[in-house]
């Protein structure tokens, strides 16, 4: 009785365990679907683990691990030791390298523990994966043909690929999902092996499940799955012709049943006819057959992994040997990309602004590892092959072997997949992997040599420390994430809410005008005037009722005009309730918004340093109208405590600025920019340590605190932004930061010379002078900033940018004019040039290299015709033959109106740049 009630407890935690990796996820709080599954599931083996650990303590027990599995904890280990290379490089990171790969030894420990189930309970836990994985296959069916996913309660167009992400967050990791299932189900359609008391029902049930899944991986339209799977099943095939070599056809057949290898077959075949055409099932929007060959003319689609594998190579070169530690890919990503570019332009139009993952779990694992690690990965895989080999040369079962390879088939999925993906980055893929390899590693599918550990004492107790360690650890990172996630939604909110503002202000305004004009009778009004409205009603009445007393037709006039009158006030009255009323909660939702973006951003970079996403956002933040309503309701309420305000706003004492002031640099791209821009730190000092008590107040009158706040707020931005950069570069940030700072810039030489208006006020004006010195200063000063980030922006993606309008070669050139004159000229000609050279390998992206020759239209005088038309004719003539092929095509072709669009768009753009370029030829 004990025992059933035992198996019943195991068999819901696995359920629990199992459901819970597969579909645990929290709508709003993290934006990666998989980090709250891999917390979940870390949760569950570690509680999985205490409990053999505390049972282990009172009864060790042995545990046999075969060759792989050595390996695999070995690389594991590996990997969590490399990890305190971040300690040197970036060691606020470390903490979270460091629990994504003791996730991984987690994980691997998991699967060595299950080895020694009985492949009874291991065949019930990989049925409950199967369930699961068929929630998320019809979830994801019903979401591409009717564009609602009932999981995640998202909506869009039908017949999307994109519907298919699910709880999984990503439609080629759902897909993939569904290959590591498919031959594991299709194992349990055919085998004769008992595993339900009706078999006949189990095989029928099993066989729409495999139905299910294949559909779900051809209309997923995922080429790297599509291969994964053909590859998966020639292993089989070749490995089972082992089996037929060795029991003979008959031998190896006999495990199987017939009927439905038979009908396994012709369902495969039916239905991969069926989505390899045009049918009310498919309705023209994608087929199998012509996605599969299509691969190498997705010129974009290979190009982007080629530029993120080199990139992880030049990440490589950087310590060959040990590599930069577990997970530090998307650190150093931007600047290796960059490095890539420079001497393969070609990969420039494939190129986006950052990249977090290599798109090849073996390049990653070379740069993040070295050659340590993927020496331990590929001394995994051949380990395996090698193992398979025994289990289909040496067995005394075909059976046995049969199941085996089905079960490594599916396993074999996630490595195939990882050539050109990263599945083992997502779950419930890396949960099913480890459990599959597990289950694999059985005794009872090859004996053999195997290293056998006593599981008690010690052992047990490390095991359980590890785990709750672990725990923590991704806690840590979940949690983290969630808070920005948080935060970061808040802030998008916020910037959806504020634009509207000024625009009910607007309203209200033009409401109240419109009140006064009824009042005066003025503007549209006018009419309503009492002795011009009546008598034009009495006009009309006198018409329609010609014997009708003067008298009574004067007094219904006037009736008419009070009625209008009180009627149009009453319609202005209630216009204006509702725009203040839609104010009002505009601004209220805009604050909510607002406070809980701060703390929640707030609570994730302290909870985890490295959350440089927190950092960005804080920056953002910082530029919002309700941060700077904040300080001005500080000023206005400081009631006799003014000098501690200011410290707050000027020194940085605020809780939500106060992080700024923490040492640190910028490295990577950056490493010659200051990560301090306080250059109103010593105002405080400067003004209440120098005055007076009775001349502060005429002292703060004279100055304009709006304009010294909004350039506080300005400089907070950047180093916030610019700390962000010091740990992962993103090149829109570097662009933003670069924009902010011209910003400062120009508006330094106002709040200097506001600054000035009060020092003869000041006893001891030193430290004013100073901050003033340093103001007037500050162009020249950070010139060499300025260009250093506009040109790292360039330097690493020189041509993304040329998408944006307006661009960033117009946007640097620009302001390089506004800020230092004429004298720049000659750089702007060279950022010219740049944008030419960007433009040569982007073209067939139909951009327009427009930038810098808008910015040079005022200085056509100074201007070569020679040089312009060296530099732009090549580009004017493509843009010529560009439309003039479009435009046929448009004419001519039917094209979706989105694409439609893009294309009018960059019409519209090509003929004003050839306007623009004849004009400096006249």
């Amino acid at each position: 009785m004990k025992g059933a009630f035992m198996r019943k407890r195991s068999l819901l935690f696995y359920v629990v365990f199992i459901f819970g990796s597969s579909l645990f996820a929290i709508k709003g709080f993290t934006w990666d679907m998989g980090l709250p599954k891999f917390y979940f599931a870390s949760v569950m083996i570690s509680i999985l683990i205490i409990f053999l650990g505390m049972k282990a303590v009172r009864s060790p027990w042995e545990l046999s691990m075969a060759f792989p599995q050595i390996i695999a904890l070995m690389l594991a280990a590996y990997s969590c030791l490399t990890t305190l290379l971040l300690l040197e490089s970036l060691p606020e990171v470390f903490p979270v390298s460091l629990g994504y790969a003791m996730n991984f030894l987690l994980f691997v420990v998991f699967s060595v523990l299950i080895s020694k189930d009985s492949g009874d309970k291991l065949l019930i836990f990989l049925q409950i994966f199967i369930v699961a994985g068929l929630v998320i296959a019809l979830d994801a069916l019903f979401a591409f043909y009717s564009g609602t996913s009932l999981l995640w309660g998202t909506e869009s167009a039908p017949l999307s690929r994109g519907n298919l992400a699910s709880v999984i967050g990503n439609v080629n990791f759902t897909t993939d999902l569904m290959g590591m299932l498919l031959l594991p189900v299709a194992f349990l359609v055919v085998t004769k092996k008992p595993v339900w008391k009706r078999e006949t029902l189990r095989r029928v049930f099993y066989l729409v499940v495999f139905s299910v899944l294949l559909v779900v991986i051809l209309i997923g339209q995922t080429r790297s799955v599509y291969y994964s799977v053909i590859g998966s099943l020639i292993f089989v095939v070749l490995f089972s012709t082992v089996l037929l070599i060795r029991f003979r056809p008959k031998g190896v057949f006999t495990a199987f049943s017939r009927l439905f290898l038979l009908l396994l077959l012709l369902v495969t075949v039916a239905v991969v006819w069926t989505y390899s055409g045009d049918n009310f099932l498919t309705q023209g929007s994608f087929s199998f057959s012509e996605r599969l060959t299509y691969t190498f003319e997705d010129s974009i689609s290979v190009d982007s992994r080629l530029l993120q594998w080199e990139a992880a190579l030049e990440q490589w070169k950087g310590s060959k040997v040990l590599g930069t530690g577990f997970g530090s890919y998307k650190y150093f990503s931007t600047e290796n990309m960059g490095v890539v570019l420079a001497t393969k332009p070609q990969y420039m139009y494939a190129a986006g602004l950052n990249s977090i993952r290599a798109h090849n779990e073996y390049t990653q694992m070379l740069g993040e590892t070295g050659v340590v690690g993927l020496s331990l990965v590929f001394l995994f895989i051949f380990s395996m092959a090698i193992h398979s080999w025994k289990v289909v040369s040496r067995t005394d079962s075909p059976k046995n072997a049969l199941e085996y390879l089905f079960l490594v088939a599916g396993l074999l999925i996630l490595f195939i997949d990882s050539i050109l993906s990263f599945p083992a980055h997502l779950m419930p893929n890396a949960l099913l992997g480890v459990f599959l390899f597990g289950f694999a590693m059985r005794r009872e599918y090859y004996g053999g040599r195997r290293l056998t550990v006593k599981f008690g004492g010690a052992v047990s107790l490390i095991a359980v420390v590890f785990s709750l360690g672990t725990s923590v650890l991704m806690s840590r990172n979940f949690i983290s994430e969630g808070l920005f996630t948080r935060g970061y939604i808040a802030y998008k909110n916020l910037e959806n809410i504020n634009p509207q503002i000024p625009g009910l202000l607007e309203s209200i305004s033009s409401i109240k005008v419109e009140k006064e004009l009824l009042q005066n009778f003025t503007g549209t009004y006018t009419a309503l005037a009492t002795d011009t409205y009546v008598t034009s009603r009495e006009n009309r009445l006198r018409e329609r009722y010609p014997v009708a007393p003067e008298r009574l037709l004067h007094d219904m006039a006037v009736q008419e005009q009070e009625l209008a009158y009180k009627s149009a006030q009453s319609q202005l009255d209630s216009r204006l309730r509702a725009a203040s009323s839609a104010l009002m909660n505009a601004r209220q939702d805009g604050n909510e918004n607002f406070y809980r973006a701060l703390r929640n951003l707030a609570l994730s970079r302290e909870l985890s340093p490295g959350q440089y996403m927190a950092d960005v956002y804080f920056g953002y933040l910082y530029l919002t109208a309700q941060r700077k309503e904040d300080f001005r309701l500080k000023l206005s309420m400081s009631q006799g405590n003014l000098e501690a305000v200011y410290r707050e706003i000027f020194s940085r004492e605020d809780a939500f600025s106060a992080w700024l002031n923490d040492s640190g640099q910028t490295g990577g791209l950056l490493n010659e920019i200051s990560l301090d821009h306080a250059f109103l730190r010593n105002l405080p000092d400067a003004i209440f340590h120098t005055v007076s008590s009775t001349d502060l107040q005429s002292l703060l009158d004279g100055l304009d605190s709006d304009l010294l706040i909004d350039f506080q707020l300005s400089l907070d931005a950047i180093d916030a932004l610019l700390r962000s950069l010091s740990t992962a570069p993103d090149l829109q940030v570097v662009r933003n930061t670069a924009s902010f700072l011209f910003r400062v810039m120009i508006d330094s030489s106002g709040v200097s010379a506001e600054l000035k208006e009060i020092v003869p006020i000041l006893k001891d004006p030193a430290t004013l002078n100073g901050i003033i010195a340093d103001l007037d200063d500050l162009p020249s000063s950070h010139r060499r900033e300025m260009v250093a980030l506009y040109e790292a922006a360039i330097a690493n993606s020189p041509g993304s940018w040329l998408k944006d309008d307006p661009n960033i070669y117009e946007e640097y050139s620009r302001n390089l004019l506004m800020v230092y004159g004429e004298g720049e000229l000659a750089k702007v000609l060279e950022i010219a040039e740049s944008e030419l050279f960007a433009w040569s390998y982007m073209k067939s992206q139909n951009v327009v290299p427009d930038g810098v020759l808008k910015v040079l239209r005022s200085f056509k005088e100074d201007l070569k015709i020679g040089w312009v038309e060296a530099l732009y004719g090549e580009a004017a003539a493509w843009c010529e033959e560009r439309i003039a092929f479009l435009k046929l095509e448009l004419e001519n072709q039917d094209i979706p109106n989105v694409e439609r669009e893009k294309l009018n768009v960059f019409l519209r753009r090509a003929d004003g740049f050839i306007k623009l370029y004849k004009y400096f030829l006249e």
